[in-house]
């Protein structure tokens, strides 16, 4: 089994931006150095507790400081960019660090409205989804179909080598888009729990169709993980990543990730708490023995090798000895230095 990251790039209390930054390119080099399968980062705008708002730009310092992991976004999301803009950033990156990089993008519109409307305030009208999917496909590959305006159009540079295209997926509904497309499928446990993600992978296997990037269906389900040196402490990262969670998902985030301290002093309201039980699922908490046996599970419902996990716990610290501690769980030293499996398709 293989393990992935995604990194938010989380700002802990008492950190800056740019401390933030350096923690996840320190963190990235720990998850090569242990043969984690790829990394990921995220867009989120206007949210403080998070450094990830330019994957592009982050992906680039990232692969540079790295020689082997694969490095990618999740994910761009793409009704806010022109899908060529977005093909020839990916091109680059990609005639840079060869058959190293992935394009995960989404539709969601990762920002509030008013911010939404700032990033797409030069546009006189959101295209369809699958258009635009089509469209960056179409700039990736230089195939566009019959009927579109852009035929013959690629996007540069051509150095032989493409991004693996990632189809984000939180409701299921984009999974037909994955499959029919050839593209990989990455499912969101961490926003949606329950039984609607392997649904959408069993889905997305069924209606898969070879194509220039993938000759097979490849799934990564992603969650939330919180992993403790025992169970008291692993609790008490629970906690933290609950009372985080609770406040993001309102009006009032909090403008840095809370500390084991301020989680230990918080008095729980009831709207807190209710939050707290509504989003027991998008999280596995527990030692790395634990941690590591519901992975294994949560990869078998969706019939896949390999997991995306997001550290989201307070202190440098902590997420990368829950990396090195996951990484003794999987013995993932012996999956070498190539993890991507032979589905990839050769040019």
């Amino acid at each position: 089994m293989k393990l992935g990251i995604l990194d938010y790039a989380p700002i802990d209390e008492d950190a800056t931006t740019s401390e933030a930054l350096r923690a996840s390119t320190r963190l990235v080099q720990l998850a090569e150095r242990l043969n984690y399968s790829r990394f990921w980062v995220s867009e989120h705008h206007g949210i403080e507790a998070m450094a990830s708002v330019s994957p592009e730009v982050l992906i680039a310092h990232l692969a540079s400081a790295t020689s082997r992991i694969r490095i990618g976004s999740g994910g761009v999301m793409l009704p806010h960019y022109s899908s060529v803009k977005v093909a020839e950033n990916f091109k680059t990156l990609a005639a840079l660090n060869p058959d190293r990089i992935d394009l995960g993008f989404g539709r969601a519109p990762g920002a509030n409205p008013r911010l939404s409307t700032a990033l797409n305030d030069e546009k006189s009208g959101l295209l369809p989804y699958p258009q635009k999917v089509a469209d960056l496909l179409g700039f990736l590959t230089g195939g566009h179909g019959a009927d579109s305006q852009y035929r013959g159009v690629s996007a540069s540079p051509d150095a032989g080598s493409l991004p693996l295209p990632w189809v984000l997926g939180a409701s299921g509904s984009t999974a037909e888009l994955a499959a029919t497309n050839g593209m990989g499928f990455t499912f969101a446990h961490f926003i949606n729990a329950g039984a609607r993600g392997p649904r959408a992978a069993e889905q997305y296997r069924r209606d898969f169709r070879p194509s220039a990037f993938l000759a097979e269906p490849a799934v990564i389900a992603a969650v939330f993980v919180a992993v403790g040196k025992d169970e008291t402490e692993s609790a008490d990262l629970a906690d933290a990543f609950h009372l985080w969670l609770s406040h993001a998902e309102g009006a009032s985030p909090f403008p840095r990730i809370p500390s084991l301290e301020r989680t230990r002093n918080h008095k729980w309201s009831p709207m807190e708490l209710a939050a707290r039980e509504r989003n027991q699922g998008r999280v596995i908490a527990g030692t790395a023995a634990q941690v590591a046996q519901s992975l294994r599970d949560l990869a078998d419902s969706y019939g896949t090798d390999e997991v995306m996990i997001n550290p989201m716990m307070p202190g440098e610290h902590r997420r990368a000895a829950a990396l090195e501690s996951l990484a003794v769980e999987f013995s993932l030293s012996r999956l070498g230095a190539t993890p991507l499996a032979e589905a990839i398709a050769q040019p």
